[in-house]
């Protein structure tokens, strides 16, 4: 008899418990969470992100803070792609945004950059995840839910399209931006969402696709995968931008108009005589031209201390030798660049192709060589022995 009310006990403490836990499905943990963004005052963020674009490898870090009421954000980031790397720091607070730009702070149209452009976590994005509820299949683990979402089509477009913003967001404007994202195919796609089983907060994304886009008669294949991560929720300071920033910032159509003036007005062309006068490093030549090219063009870069020669065999045939100073310190960031190692008079050096492209970069005697062209007769082993013949 006991024996059977322990049993009877054991069987309602579990039958109360189960009345007690309510059982979720996705739909139900992404409205909660919807919910929770509505809540939310401040978040710190870190997104890692590859972009491969026509064969082109690219990386994005930003980590930073975000807060509301004030809206304000700090990001750091970072881009890399082949051959450099650049890093930024932006403020945003209200309707005031500076960034540093090439060591230079940088007042922007806060038109031109809102807090959109870094905010992850707020109701418009949460409801586009909500469309495709039906389509996520969710598990518990580890505190979270996991809500996990794989397929094909356009219509998932809307749930990357900010990463492809952020990847490919240098080079197009607005409006064209916006034309792009019209003409995306998603043909594959891969997206998942770590939700906080207490808070209902969203803690991680982890995302990838392969995307064509198509524009015109030139379809461009791209991927792009990366993690977000979501922490310090409700725990960031009040953002302010630093009165040192706003001091030294200059306007923007200054900075750009200060920044084109330098990157167009500083090549002058030269004689191969004359440069060799203002230079303090003796002008590297080449001794094994390949038959039918001649020097066009050769110019210097004041500014950069950087030599260009333009070598043609008609119109379709030519490359460019592009040398400056490193100054001591390495130039090249070999993990960054896209390539086949290869060796070059001894040393390191990267070899890349991409359709009838060919480039080669390396570094020797203190000085930055790129060889880079294309053309029927632009082949690797061209490219090789031209480097391989500069003295």
């Amino acid at each position: 008899m006991r024996r059977y009310v322990i049993l009877l006990m054991v069987l309602t403490i579990l039958v109360l418990s189960s009345c007690g836990t309510e059982q979720l499905n996705q739909s139900t943990v992404l409205s909660k969470s919807i919910e929770a963004v509505n809540e939310l005052d401040s978040y710190s963020v870190d997104m890692d992100m590859d972009v491969n674009m026509m064969e082109m490898d690219m990386n994005m870090k930003m980590t930073g803070d975000v807060t509301h009421e004030p809206d304000a954000m700090h990001m750091f980031m970072n881009m890399g792609m082949p051959g450099m790397s650049m890093d930024f720091e932006a403020y945003l607070l209200e309707d005031e945004v500076y960034v540093s730009m090439f060591g230079e702070w940088l007042k922007m149209d806060a038109n031109e950059m809102g807090l959109e452009d870094f905010d992850q976590l707020n109701e418009e994005e949460m409801k586009k995840l909500l469309e495709f509820s039906d389509e996520f299949t969710m598990n518990e683990e580890d505190g979270v839910y996991v809500l996990t979402l794989s397929g094909e089509g356009d219509e998932y477009s809307v749930l990357i399209e900010d990463y492809i913003k952020s990847g490919m967001g240098d080079f197009y404007e607005d409006a064209e931006m916006e034309e792009m994202l019209e003409t995306i195919k998603i043909n594959d796609f891969d997206f998942q969402i770590h939700i906080d089983k207490k808070t209902f907060m969203q803690t991680t994304q982890i995302f990838n696709a392969d995307v064509e886009i198509v524009e015109g008669d030139f379809p461009m294949s791209m991927t792009l995968g990366g993690t977000l991560t979501i922490s310090n929720v409700n725990g960031v300071d009040p953002i302010e931008i630093p009165e040192e920033v706003k001091e030294h910032a200059v306007e923007e159509d200054a900075f750009y108009s200060d920044f084109d003036e330098d990157l167009l007005g500083s090549y002058e062309e030269m004689t191969l005589e004359e440069i060799q006068h203002v230079v303090d490093y003796t002008v590297p030549e080449i001794h094994a031209l390949p038959d039918g090219y001649t020097l066009t063009e050769s110019k210097f870069d004041e500014t950069m201390d950087m030599i260009m020669l333009n070598y043609e065999k008609g119109i379709d045939n030519h490359f460019m030798v592009t040398i400056f100073p490193t100054d001591g310190e390495p130039f090249l960031e070999y993990e960054l660049v896209d390539g086949e190692e290869v060796t070059v008079q001894g040393t390191k050096g990267v070899l890349y192709e991409m359709d009838d492209f060919i480039s080669l970069s390396w570094e020797q005697h203190g000085l930055y060589f790129e060889i880079a062209g294309g053309g029927v007769d632009i082949t690797t082993d061209t490219v090789m022995n031209i480097a391989e013949s500069i003295k």
